[in-house]
């Protein structure tokens, strides 16, 4: 990728080169002092040369104030915190917002680049859970770009729809409703580009610099689909081709960096803005900066004590959550104490004695189990590591409610309206990543979250494609979808989503085997009396695999009435191989798949012996003359003689071409011998009197 250019740059080379040339022409003339330019040109070449360079002068003043330009830091207001706590920095928190000036001014002077391809025009902040990213662009970038030349729209959180957060997005610009907005960024590429360049033209802004903030990307990959996720990027690619004028920030957490670079549009993400940890002085800044403006001041060496306390890369948000603690219980004006650290814990112990504490509180009414359930609703997981989601209010009972709005209440958990429904999200995921008794259910039940993660992606494709029967499940999928949510049920961790999209796959699937089921009923009707048996088969399969209809009963009975059928023998577990009837007509003996062989009473269709001792499946099975005696083949390579009626082995003959090319013996017993079949695929030829004195008993 080209590096961008600098307007002003041109304006710099321009009016160098206009000096150098004016200095030479100067000096061709002072040469000739004949002509009466010469003497003009002479006077007034010096004049111009210091105005060139008053111009080059103040147009590298007006370089740096294009690249960098600057606003005063808005004024603290006394009714907010100046520590947000959990919660991310708003534009609204850009007053307290310290510690990271040389990022800000970074962002910045590339947002004020002029980026010829589309790609130079998305900057995409990346770091850490918990490094501040968000806070960054809202409390850090926005509030530089809105004092000057830049037009911010609102910023968009994919969440579990992202082409929807784009539809909100059209309507604050001006679309007529949300419905209209959605059908064009799902049917048109470049539905995002129309409504920008509509809005411009019914606001005048037609060209002023315009900035778009996509927040919290890696829910492109947690939550949604690979479709949609391309379908999101696909719109934001073609606005930043379509309009040069327009600008994105998208922030995502490092660990899903490589997943969007593997996704359909990896040139977005190519140049990244690696946010990495605070330096002492900045953290020192943090923790100053914010509570001089309220008027607190802190006990001597207690900052200090602070920053060395915040010395792991994620404790960032634990440091914020512990801030304003200190602040609420020292209140503007006053002074945090040492022992007022100590007692909420510091900056490890902050948020996990804050959450001891509340669940304290709500364990008297409900159980530590319960409590814990109803936090790993809203924890997602895909792949390794957790990450935050956000659950509609409706989708939680009224026991629930109240765990949420005692946590709520807290400040370890926020609330908030996406597309016109409240919902509720951990205030952040050091929630679940530092306090050990959810952490540990996080841990215990990871398998189960991915499940219900990969179930609740099936289930947004299926509501998003407009509940289509083509995104119903079927077959191994429904069957696997079905494990997962009764497995989810137990532990409340289903979602009415996920309920949905199970139960109209069943009922379209059960829809589907009750037609098979009377389709199979009429055909037997129809050919009962050619096919009697077949039609006892198949009406007999419909009615233990599909749900039972009046039809296959009638076709089964209908069946039984013509069928010669005069007792079904069961016992086997696998396929039959093979069947021979005794000489004397009393016993059949029959060979299976599942390794073994079986002798019937031909009369009862009881079972006499079960003959085990293969170690293959048993291809063949036939009587001596005078049904003493049974030999059986298997495919592993031998064949066995047994006592008809004691199911005790009388010989194993070794014949490794039992299993050649996978044919089935069909040998023949005859005395003292074991021939080959008519295909002579046979298992050799064996004298049986070496293997048993008396040989076949000739009848």
């Amino acid at each position: 990728m080209r590096p961008s250019r600098r307007p002003p740059i041109f304006i710099q080379l321009s009016l160098l080169i206009i000096a150098v040339l004016l200095e030479i022409t100067a000096n061709f003339f002072a040469n000739d002092e004949s002509a009466p330019l010469t003497a003009g040109i002479r006077g007034a070449a010096g004049p111009v040369l210091i105005i060139l360079l008053v111009v080059l002068i103040v147009g590298n003043g007006l370089v740096l104030w294009w690249e960098a330009p600057r606003s005063p830091r808005p004024a603290w207001r006394a009714d907010r915190s100046p520590y947000p706590g959990l919660s991310a920095f708003t534009e609204q928190d850009a007053s307290v917002f310290f510690g990271r000036e040389e990022q800000v001014t970074e962002l910045v002077r590339r947002l004020h680049e002029l980026g010829v391809e589309g790609a130079d025009r998305f900057v995409c902040v990346t770091g850490a859970s918990g490094s501040g990213k968000s806070s960054l662009v809202h409390a850090g970038v926005v509030p530089r770009l809105r004092g000057g030349r830049w037009q911010v729209l609102p910023a968009v959180t994919p969440a579990g729809e992202p082409l929807g957060g784009l539809a909100d997005l059209a309507v604050t610009l001006g679309a007529a409703d949300r419905a209209s907005a959605l059908r064009e960024v799902r049917t048109r590429p470049d539905g995002l580009a129309r409504q920008v360049a509509a809005w411009r033209a019914r606001t005048g802004h037609r060209r002023g610099r315009v900035l778009l903030t996509l927040d919290q990307l890696e829910e492109l990959v947690t939550l949604s689909s690979a479709a949609e996720q391309a379908a999101f990027l696909g719109q934001v690619a073609a606005l930043l081709e379509a309009d040069r004028r327009v600008w994105v920030v998208a922030t995502i957490r490092v660990e899903f960096l490589a997943d969007m670079l593997a996704g359909s549009h990896p040139e977005l993400f190519a140049n990244p803005v690696a946010l990495g940890t605070m330096r002492p002085a900045d953290l020192v800044a943090v923790v100053e900066q914010p509570a001089q403006l309220a008027g607190m001041r802190f006990e001597d060496g207690l900052v200090d004590q602070i920053v060395a306390d915040t010395a792991t890369p994620d404790a960032l948000p634990l440091l914020a959550y512990l801030l304003q603690e200190l602040y609420l219980a020292a209140g503007p004006g006053r002074v945090a104490t040492r022992q007022a650290y100590q007692a909420l814990g510091g900056v490890a112990g902050a948020l996990g004695r804050q959450a001891d504490v509340v669940l304290a509180e709500v364990r008297r009414d409900s159980s530590t189990d319960d409590v814990l359930a109803t936090l790993l609703r809203l924890v997602a997981m895909d792949g390794v590591e957790p990450t935050r989601r956000r659950v509609p209010l409706r989708e939680l009972s009224a026991e629930q409610r109240r765990v949420i709005d005692v946590f709520t209440d807290a400040r370890l958990l926020t609330t908030d309206v996406l597309d016109s429904e409240p919902r509720v999200q951990v205030a952040h995921e050091a929630l679940f990543r530092r306090w050990a008794p959810l952490r540990q259910q996080v841990q215990a039940r990871a398998e189960q979250l991915r499940r219900r993660t990969e179930l609740e992606r099936w289930a947004a494709d299926w509501v998003h494609a407009g509940r289509s029967g083509d995104y119903l499940l079927t077959g191994d999928r429904l069957a696997l979808a079905s494990q997962w949510l009764e497995a989810m049920e137990p532990a409340g961790q289903d979602s009415p989503t996920a309920r949905a999209l199970v139960d109209a796959s069943r009922s379209r699937d059960t829809a589907f085997l009750h037609r098979v089921s009377e389709t199979i009923g009429r055909f037997a009707l129809g050919n009962v009396d050619r096919f009697p048996e077949l039609a006892v088969l198949l009406t007999s399969a419909a009615l233990r695999e599909c749900p039972p209809t009046p039809v296959a009963r009638r076709a089964l009975m209908a069946a039984l009435a013509f069928s010669h059928t005069e007792a079904v023998l069961t016992g086997h577990t696998d396929a039959v191989r093979g069947v021979a009837w005794s000489p004397d007509g009393a016993h059949v003996a029959t060979g299976s798949r599942d390794g073994t062989a079986r002798i019937w009473h031909a009369d009862t269709g009881t079972v006499v012996r079960v003959l085990r001792g293969h170690s293959g499946m048993v291809e063949a099975v036939d009587w001596s003359p005078d049904a003493r005696r049974l030999a059986t083949a298997s495919r592993d390579g031998t064949v066995r003689v047994w006592d008809a009626a004691t199911g005790a082995t009388i010989a194993v003959l070794p014949c490794g071409e039992v299993t050649r090319g996978g044919r089935m013996v069909t040998g023949r017993l005859a005395p003292g011998r074991v021939e080959p079949g008519p295909d002579g695929a046979g298992v050799g030829h064996h004298d049986l009197a070496a293997h048993c004195p008396s040989g076949w008993p000739r009848g």
